[in-house]
């Protein structure tokens, strides 16, 4: 009776696909390296397709001696699926991003893989972006940090260990409520906090990657003394509290930030060294009711974002061949189908693995076409 439902599916799915429209995949995986692009044979590549009603991969083909590899596939089900393809290579999932025409090929087909290392590489920050908001209902202020991290390397990052992060920075020691940012570019578990110190888990590959991330601090943390600790292209702060004072770097105030109705004065930095100490001290405020100030904050959090990788992109940087800044959609990808390529390894799955599976699953697919709509949005 399986066997023959199975069949019936297959059948049934064979009948929606060949009223779809034809599609054609032609691209190419190349290793990336400082001055150019090695092509990669015999690489396995897998198409996938993700829709409300199913998701998984549909084909798989390896590469021909000059890297190349071509799907042909048609649309079916649901008509907000999308289509795209990954390699991995050195342990790392490397995504394409959403194939949109009937046609695909050059850099939308482009497969970009990096050889990885556990050892030392030196990761820039391009910009640190530290937003502080008005007090809550509990008297804390709500805290948000970006930093555009920059791997100029022609080698993808990872962790030595479970206890040796990629990099690290600090945060003060009064800090509570610590969180990843659910709009950043990282996955939950991606960061850590022990004490004072963060650190990033997740693979850094060439170019530009963000981390963001929110916490609280008491009355009592200020006034406030951050290091820098590291060089940094820009700096900025925001600051809700018009009486505020920011002291302590080359710090010019420009026009101010209008975030959910909620205004933050604004700071900017270039070029700042690695052993400035930025000062801020803010009025004491009584108050009874503060709770939407999260949104402001992270309506904020998400503008210095954006703006952080306008800022980075423009930056001149040593040429590292066809390295492109990763989006929010690229890295749910990744997670997709690494997440799906994990579980086809799990042998002896049980009713709790699956469970989790498909609940992480879910999760995903929503936070996939969150990104994806966003990006409609902004084209």
């Amino acid at each position: 009776m399986i066997v023959a439902l199975s069949l019936v599916a297959a059948l049934l799915g064979q009948v929606v696909d060949s009223a779809g429209s034809p599609r054609r995949v032609d691209g190419r995986v190349v290793r990336g390296l400082r001055t150019a692009q090695q092509p990669l044979a015999q690489q396995w590549v897998l198409l996938h397709r993700v829709g409300h009603d199913r998701a998984g991969p549909l084909d798989s083909v390896r590469t021909g001696p000059d890297g190349r590899f071509s799907f042909r596939y048609r649309l079916s089900g649901d008509s907000g699926a999308i289509y795209f393809a990954t390699t991995s290579f050195g342990g790392i999932v490397y995504p394409t991003s959403p194939f949109r025409a009937p046609v695909v090929s050059g850099d939308d087909a482009m497969l970009v893989v990096f050889d990885t290392t556990s050892g030392p590489v030196a990761i820039k920050v391009g910009g640190r972006h530290l937003i502080i908001g008005a007090p809550n209902a509990s008297g804390r202020r709500p805290i948000g940090e970006v930093y555009d991290l920059e791997n100029d390397s022609t080698v993808t990052a990872i962790a030595r260990d479970s206890v040796t992060p990629v990099w690290t920075t600090h945060i003060p020691a009064a800090a509570v409520a610590f969180q990843l940012n659910a709009n950043g570019e990282l996955a939950a578990g991606a960061i850590s906090r022990k004490g004072t110190t963060v650190g990033l888990f997740a693979p850094l590959s060439p170019g530009i990657r963000q981390v963001a991330f929110t916490y609280e601090l008491p009355p009592g943390a200020f006034p406030l003394r951050i290091p820098t600790e590291r060089p940094s292209g820009v700096l900025e702060v925001l600051v809700q509290e018009p009486t505020a004072r920011v002291q302590g770097v080359a710090l010019r105030e420009v026009p101010p930030e209008n975030a959910e109705g909620r205004v933050f004065r604004r700071f900017l930095a270039q070029d700042v060294a690695g052993n400035a100490v930025l000062d801020i001290d803010v009025p004491e405020v009584v108050t009874t009711q503060r709770n939407k100030v999260y949104i402001a904050v992270g309506a904020v959090v998400l503008l210095s974002m954006a703006g952080a990788l306008v800022f980075a992109a423009r930056r001149r940087r040593p040429a590292v061949a066809a390295v492109p800044v990763e989006t929010r959609a690229q890295v749910l990808l990744r997670e997709l189908a690494s997440l799906d390529d994990q579980f086809e390894r799990t042998s002896n799955a049980n009713d709790g693995t699956r469970e989790s599976y498909e609940r992480e699953r879910t999760r995903l697919k929503r936070e996939l076409a969150d990104a994806l709509e966003a990006q409609r949005q902004q084209a």
